[in-house]
């Protein structure tokens, strides 16, 4: 590496591009003009340790809480798949019909069908121009307060306005945090953060079955309540209390966060502007204006096609204790085996995500996923043995799974800039592709097992 002192700050800046490939912490497309005057007294050496340590900070000290109000959020969600274990349908004296409706109102994939859709785009478009620290973690505490309420519920009316009523207040939290994501990390490092930040998807599917199979098992009757009812106002107040810490622990945006130094706060505004030739990740004009850059875009309607894909192929997992209940075992051995898949597909996720942002390639991981599905989809309708079954319901998972989230950072790297445009592509193709479950919702009635 040159250190020829006659270039001055030219040559310091050249010298940050080539530290950058081989500690692959910095990127190209360096110029002098783009580095903040705060930074230019630093050796490029002295800017990559300063880079490096400031993904680190931004790793401990927002991914952790991220994923764990994100697990919160998924257990609240899918509290009424197995909450149906523990007899609601009978409680509640609920059809077939009526369950499936309820789940309707609440479910799609990570975000709800009707409940979710309404909300998903407006929430992004606010989330860009106010503060994440203030609005996620309230609408957090908000949804906890309505997701325990489902546990005092005694018809099908009432089940319906509150799960409808969980699916709106719910709906800020999963696509403003990829947009969070994406305003804090480089198109090389979101796709493996957005596949940690997933952990808590996978965790939540695995560990919510173990949960309920401890609470069915040995809270009937507490306090005069069926066990069931405790399913919902266990997680929702729990999600109430880890919500307060989010307030101190989120950041804002990069030229706006407290806990930034003036040389870090600059670093990670100029580290997304390396990302795109300068451009600052700043909203200037309406939200409105991002909103109609994004519909009038062909790529943002290729995504959400993509997207929708990816979506009704994780249909299945909205049924997942059902589904596993008719290879035939009790119901607390059922809730267990619910579990495997989903830590088989957290690892597969992780790593392909990773491997994807390593080569900064989307496409043949995306199909990678797409294929395993299929296969598992294809397995799981042709054959009763019990083996193969719950083999491709391992498949499903490890497919559907990777290809959501890696979806998601194509979008974020596909549409960077104006920050509007990028909030309002993310919330459109989660919003539109949910669409789909409205009908996936009736794609597994109980007359149809196994």
């Amino acid at each position: 590496m040159s250190t020829h002192k006659g270039n001055g700050d030219q040559t310091d800046v050249k010298n940050i591009e080539d530290l950058a490939y081989e500690q692959k912490a910095l990127d190209n497309n360096n110029n002098n003009e783009m580095l903040p005057e705060v930074l230019q007294h630093h050796s490029p050496e002295n800017l990559a340790a300063m880079e490096k340590a400031l993904v680190r900070k931004l790793d401990t000290r927002c991914l952790p809480i991220l994923i764990i109000l994100f697990l919160l959020n998924i257990l609240d969600r899918n509290a009424i798949a197995n909450a149906r274990l523990g007899g609601l349908e009978e409680s509640l004296h609920l059809t077939d019909l009526q369950y499936q409706i309820a789940v309707m109102l609440v479910w799609g994939k990570h975000q709800s069908s009707a409940g979710y859709i309404s909300m998903m785009v407006p929430s992004n478009m606010l989330l860009s121009i106010i503060k994440p620290r203030i609005y996620l973690p309230t609408v957090v505490m908000i949804w906890g307060v309505v997701s325990g309420a489902t546990g005092f519920t005694q018809n099908f009316g009432g089940l319906a306005a509150l799960r409808f009523l969980v699916g709106v207040t719910e709906a800020p939290y999963f696509p403003g945090c990829i947009f969070l994501l994406s305003s804090w990390y480089t198109k090389r490092e979101l796709p493996s953060r957005i596949a940690v930040f997933y952990l808590g998807y996978t965790l939540a599917s695995a560990f919510g079955g173990l949960m309920a199979a401890g609470i069915l098992s040995g809270m009937d009757g507490l306090g005069g309540y069926a066990a069931w009812r405790w399913i919902f106002i266990l997680e929702g107040a729990l999600t109430v209390v880890i919500g307060i810490p989010a307030f101190f622990l989120l950041p804002n945006y990069p030229n706006n966060t407290r806990w930034l130094s003036a040389e870090e706060s600059a670093l990670a505004q100029y580290r997304l502007a390396r990302d795109y030739e300068g451009e600052a990740d700043e909203v200037e004009e309406s939200v409105f204006v991002g909103f109609k850059q994004s519909i009038s875009d062909p790529k943002s309607w290729i995504l959400v096609l993509i997207q929708t894909g990816a979506v009704m192929s994780m249909s299945f997992t909205y049924f997942f204790p059902s589904i596993v209940q008719t290879l035939g075992f009790p119901r607390v051995e059922t809730l267990l085996l619910t579990a495997p898949p989903y830590f088989l597909a957290c690892v597969y996720s992780i790593t392909n995500s990773w491997h994807s942002g390593k080569t900064n390639e989307r496409c043949f991981h995306i199909v990678t996923g797409c294929c395993i599905s299929i296969v598992g989809q294809i397995l799981s309708m042709s054959t009763h043995n019990i083996g193969a079954r719950y083999f491709a319901m391992f498949l499903q998972a490890v497919g559907s799974f990777s290809v959501f989230q890696l979806v998601l950072s194509w979008v974020s790297s596909t549409i960077p800039r104006p920050k509007a445009k990028r909030a309002v592509t993310i919330a459109l193709a989660t919003a539109i592709s949910n669409m789909t479950n409205i009908s996936s919702a009736y794609l597994y009635p109980s007359s149809d097992a196994p």
